[in-house]
């Protein structure tokens, strides 16, 4: 488990998630770990997101999505966090 901030999350987050082998999953939680959302490559270019927390949705998106995704999601749901934690799992 690693913590980083969350102004600098959505950037390392991006650039881990691009880099993970297929069928990896990376969670980001808050400090509390009641919201957190998992992002599970599925293939070289598309993503599978579960969000929980302020949304409880899971939705499917492609590599170009991603970034504009993850902006949102961050902006949703860990609006007041100074610190996240990441953890990656098969």
């Amino acid at each position: 488990m690693a913590w980083l901030s969350a102004r600098s999350a959505e950037k390392m987050v991006y650039g881990q998630l691009t880099k993970l082998s297929t069928g990896k999953t990376l969670r980001v939680e808050s400090f509390k770990g009641d919201r957190w959302i998992e992002v599970k490559k599925i293939s070289e270019d598309e993503f599978l997101v579960t969000e929980k927390g302020y949304n409880n949705v899971t939705f499917s998106v492609n590599l170009p999505q991603l970034r504009q995704t993850l902006k949102k999601i961050f902006e949703d749901e860990f609006p007041r966090s100074h610190q996240l934690r990441i953890t990656t799992t098969s």
